[in-house]
């Protein structure tokens, strides 16, 4: 009787100890997942409308605003007036690099500041700026259009009192002067926005325009969150089509839209990526990110009738994404701290890491294999960089030498590839700093020439200090061709300062073509003449 009372004691210790071990263990699982929030929801529930097509005319051509090219060191201001300059953004091409802030006169004067370097940030030109009248210029941003033709994308927060929304062309980021087709140097574009009574947040993608683009002058989306008149809350996205024309959809809320949001635009998988904040979403998100993605299908205008996959991200701010090389990452503010989503698989799915604690505002970038994510900290700007596609990541020092000078607030801080800059108050009034995020291997993948004859070939060159691998690319033919319009491929390595050639297959045809070569994100676009076998004057 005594020994199976103490079997039964020991038992019971037993089942008592293994769910002690269960609940820690559970408990420790819990800990270690502490941002696994982000839910895919059901993307029937969101339907995108067409907007009536628009039509945009150049309103006006860039201006000398000061001082000419000098030489700046390291952790001196690259933008800075009477006035105080702050949301700075920036957009990079390998040393090329283009900078936007805004110069706040007071609550109701705003204009931008341009600036640009094409040695790799040793050195800066004069500040431009557009010559505008009775418009508020504020929240600037400006993204890469992977194209030798229109280089860059850029816009501002609407001004709604001027019944507007403006966009600009930069065909080149480091000559303002270069022509591309009716924009004669940068210039600014103007469309009607009079439907908007409050625009909350807007940002811009680039893309190459091209045969992958869904339209022949699609250079990219601009994207608004705020408030209409004629649907309330709503998210619009406008691009350009053809010959001055914009079309557009809109997608309306119940609940109400925050002032951050981000987009991005992969070339090498055709695919746009938005994030913004929403609050208040009835059965959905009470305060946290809306993350979608979409196809971007070549010669569909109406690409957005796409599938779109959805996730939301209960108690997520401030919200930045790049997309390249078909990855995206999605990093927000969550909980006080920096947490990275990853997708590798078009935005079907994510995971997600931690990149920094105790930190708020984050950039993030991509350059070659590396992901790099700025942020803010106690008044400094730090960097952390990823060579695993954001499963773990390593912090850099502070880049800003004076400790706490940097403006704690949205916007304070952009990267663009390598090239980090922010707001600074170190002087008393604000003024836009410029840095290196640090020792970052870089691939930078040129195309070095398109020839024809039998057929096309191209030869790819990597000229920077890392291998460029698993690099897409495509040969395509807009015109001529019956058989072989279309090759594609993937080159598996181009170690630094070495060179491959990409060949498209059998061509056969006749009459003249439009031919674009693109590799990874880069992108060439020749005409030439299809006759039966041979492709002759391309130039």
């Amino acid at each position: 009787m005594q020994r199976k009372k103490i079997k039964k004691t020991l038992l019971m210790y037993t089942i008592a100890l293994t769910l002690l071990v269960a609940t820690v263990q559970i408990q420790a699982d819990s800990e270690q997942d502490t941002h696994s929030t982000l839910i895919r929801i059901d993307s029937s529930r969101f339907t995108r409308t067409a907007k009536e097509p628009l039509t945009c005319s150049m309103t006006t051509q860039y201006k000398t605003h000061s001082t000419p090219l000098q030489t700046i060191a390291a952790n001196q201001a690259i933008i800075s007036s009477e006035y105080d300059c702050k949301n700075p953004a920036i957009t990079a091409n390998q040393g090329d690099i283009l900078v936007l802030a805004e110069e706040s006169q007071s609550i109701l004067a705003s204009d931008l500041l341009i600036t640009y370097s094409s040695d790799n940030g040793n050195s800066w030109s004069e500040l431009n700026g557009f010559a505008t009248e009775d418009i508020i210029e504020t929240r600037p941003v400006v993204d890469y259009c992977y194209n030798s033709e229109m280089q860059a994308y850029g816009t501002f927060l609407p001004d709604t009192s001027s019944g507007t929304i403006s966009f600009f062309h930069f065909p080149s980021m480091t000559n303002p002067e270069t022509v591309y087709q009716e924009s004669e140097g940068w210039t600014m574009w103007s469309f009607d926005g009079s439907n908007w009574m409050d625009c909350y947040a807007i940002d811009v993608g680039g893309y190459p325009h091209g045969s992958n683009a869904p339209a022949p002058e699609f250079h990219g989306v601009l994207t608004i969150i705020g408030s209409s008149s004629s649907y309330g809350e709503t998210l619009d996205n406008y691009y350009e089509t053809e010959g001055g024309g914009i079309s557009a959809c809109y997608l309306a809320f119940e609940g109400q839209l925050g002032d951050t949001m981000a987009v991005d635009l992969d070339p090498t998988n055709q695919r746009y990526y938005e994030v913004f904040e929403l609050q208040n979403e009835p059965e959905l998100v009470t305060d946290g990110i809306f993350l979608e993605s979409c196809w971007l299908e070549p010669g569909n205008v109406d690409w957005w009738e796409n599938d779109w996959p959805i996730f939301v991200v209960e108690g997520a701010h401030d919200p930045d994404l790049v997309a390249d090389n078909g990855k995206c990452h999605c990093v927000v503010e969550l909980d006080g701290n920096i947490v990275c989503y990853t997708s590798t698989d078009e935005g079907n799915s994510f995971r997600s890491s931690t990149v920094a604690n105790n930190a708020q505002y984050p950039s993030i970038a991509r350059v070659g294999s590396s992901v790099i994510c700025t942020y803010e900290r106690n008044g400094d700007i730090y960097s952390a960089i990823s060579e695993d596609d954001g499963v773990s990541w390593e912090e850099f020092s502070a880049l800003n030498e004076v400790s706490g000078s940097v403006a704690e607030a949205e916007a304070c801080n952009d990267i663009g590839n390598e090239h980090v800059v922010w707001t600074d108050t170190r002087e008393g009034s604000s003024s836009i700093y410029y840095s290196s995020a640090g020792d970052v291997a870089v691939p930078i993948i040129e195309i070095e020439s398109v020839a024809g004859g039998f057929g096309i070939q191209a030869t790819i060159s990597n000229t920077g200090t890392a291998a460029a691998t698993d690099l897409a690319w495509s040969i395509n033919l807009d015109g001529g061709a019956f058989i072989g319009a279309e090759t594609s491929g993937v080159i598996s390595s181009i170690a630094p300062g070495n060179s491959e050639t990409i060949k498209s297959g059998f061509i056969l045809g006749i009459g003249a073509t439009e031919i674009t070569v693109t590799v990874g994100s880069v992108s060439e676009t020749k005409s030439g003449t299809v006759f039966l076998f041979f492709v002759i004057g391309v130039s």
